[in-house]
C-alpha cells in the first residue's frame, strides 16, 4: 500500500490531502507510512532506506557536515510538505545536543500547542541516544518503551508521553513537533 493510499483513520487527520499527491519525494513517503501506522497509537522507530536532506546526518565517522545538522531552507520544505500530505500542523522546534542544557539525563516533557499536546519525531543527527519513554498505551494501561537511536533513525513519540533521554554523549537530535491544523 503506498502512503498515498493510506486508510482514513477515525479521528485523525492523516489522510493524505490533494494538494499532497503526487508530490512523495521517498523519504516522505516513508515517514507518512510511518506515520500511518504509529500516530495516535504507539512509539515507534523508523530505520528509513532513504536519507532526510533537511538533516546533514553524521557520517560513519561520527562528523556533521560542515554547516552543521540541519540545513534551514531544506527544513522548512520538509515540514511544509509533509504537512501537506498529512493535513498536520509540522515544524521543526529545535535541534538539541544533549548534555549542553540544565538537567543531567532529562529532556523538556513537552513543548505545548496552543489548545493541546504534540506528537513528536526526533530525528537523530549525530552519536547514539538511548531514550526511555512512558506513556498510557492502546489498552489504557500504563506502558513503557525504550530504543537506541543511531544518526538518520527517527522516533515517534505519541502526545502525552514523557520522555528521556540516557547514554547521549555527543548526540544531536532535532524535534519536529505534530498536531493538528490551525491548533
Amino acid at each position: 500500500m503506498r502512503a498515498a493510499e493510506s486508510p482514513k483513520q477515525e479521528g485523525r487527520a492523516m489522510d493524505v490531502t490533494d494538494a499532497g499527491r503526487g508530490r512523495e519525494t521517498p523519504h516522505l513517503r516513508e515517514i507518512v507510512l510511518f506515520l500511518s501506522v504509529h500516530l495516535d497509537r504507539a512509539p515507534g522507530v523508523l530505520w528509513p532506506e532513504y536519507d532526510n536532506p533537511a538533516f546533514g546526518d553524521a557520517d560513519d565517522a561520527g562528523a556533521l557536515p560542515a554547516q552543521g545538522g540541519v540545513r534551514p531552507a531544506q527544513a522548512d520544505r520538509f515540514t511544509a510538505e509533509l504537512g501537506a500530505l498529512t493535513g498536520l500542523s509540522v515544524r521543526l522546534d529545535r535541534v538539541e545536543t544533549p548534555g549542553s542544557t540544565p538537567g543531567g539525563g532529562t529532556d523538556a516533557v513537552w513543548t505545548a500547542q496552543h489548545g493541546g499536546r504534540e506528537h513528536l519525531l526526533l530525528h537523530q543527527i549525530a552519536g547514539a541516544v538511548t531514550w526511555q519513554l512512558t506513556g498510557t498505551g492502546e489498552s489504557g494501561r500504563p506502558e513503557s518503551f525504550q530504543c537506541r537511536l543511531l544518526p538518520g533513525e527517527l522516533l515517534y513519540v505519541p502526545a502525552g508521553w514523557s520522555r528521556r533521554y540516557i547514554e547521549a554523549q555527543g548526540a544531536q537530535y532535532a524535534v519536529v513537533c505534530l498536531g493538528p491544523q490551525g491548533g
